[in-house]
């Protein structure tokens, strides 16, 4: 299942501070078991002011993959996405904006 997919078809959506948003994504056909379970985000300001996020999340097994997903808007208005590495369950995916861009949109994405 690509990435578009996973995405689209969002299982649910919780608001989250300074606009950030959480949305766990799964393939329609998931059973609710497949759905996993996430810590609420931590954002963080890098070094230089860029803006990221990290995200652990827990699946069914130790070998469920995922990672994080952000939206990224620059003062200009541009959006672009950038995508945390692929890790297993249990561990942290991080994930950062470009220099002076914020991020307007998280979520995850199981493999």
């Amino acid at each position: 299942m690509s990435i578009r997919q996973c995405v689209a078809t969002a299982a649910a959506a919780l608001a989250f501070g300074a606009g950030g948003l959480l949305v766990t994504a799964g393939p329609a056909s998931a059973s609710t078991s497949a759905v996993y379970t996430c810590n609420p985000p931590t954002y963080m300001t890098g070094s230089g002011g860029h803006a990221g996020a990290s995200l652990q999340c827990f699946g069914t097994s130790s070998n469920d993959l995922f990672n994080v997903a952000v939206t990224c808007r620059k003062p200009d208005g541009y959006e672009y996405r950038h995508d945390g590495p692929i890790v297993r369950s249990g561990e942290t995916s991080t994930v950062w904006c470009d220099l002076n861009a914020r991020i307007v949109h998280l979520a995850y994405v199981r493999w």
